[in-house]
């Protein structure tokens, strides 16, 4: 994607708001990643759930946040592989390439 279809794809939003959600998902995928983030929450979820206090009436709305956060995080693994690229080739980001041994490389490559 261009500079310029970002007014497009991003109708409403200045460039100033843009780049703020740009810098806070790429804030959230420096610190977890795409394959930490969604296992982590869904861990945690699970953990929440089983204990005897929780007031799953109470607490739906965030449960049903954290589970709509992994589902786009698993969107985005997903687009990784149907596009053939690493992490980093799709979103800049370095942390999965690292954990996962891609280093630098920007593309999947079957072998």
């Amino acid at each position: 994607m261009e500079f310029k279809d970002l007014a497009t794809k991003f109708e409403g939003l200045t460039a100033d708001q843009v780049g703020v959600l740009a810098e806070f998902g790429k804030n959230i995928l420096d610190d977890a990643g795409i394959f930490c983030l969604p296992s982590c929450l869904l861990g945690l979820i699970q953990d929440i759930l089983k204990t005897e206090e929780f007031d799953l009436e109470r607490n739906r709305l965030t449960i049903d946040s954290l589970l709509h956060i992994v589902e786009l995080v698993n969107e985005l693994n997903m687009r990784c592989w149907g596009e053939q690229k690493t992490p980093f080739g799709l979103t800049g980001i370095r942390y999965d390439n690292q954990y996962v041994g891609f280093k630098d490389e920007t593309k999947i490559i079957a072998s």
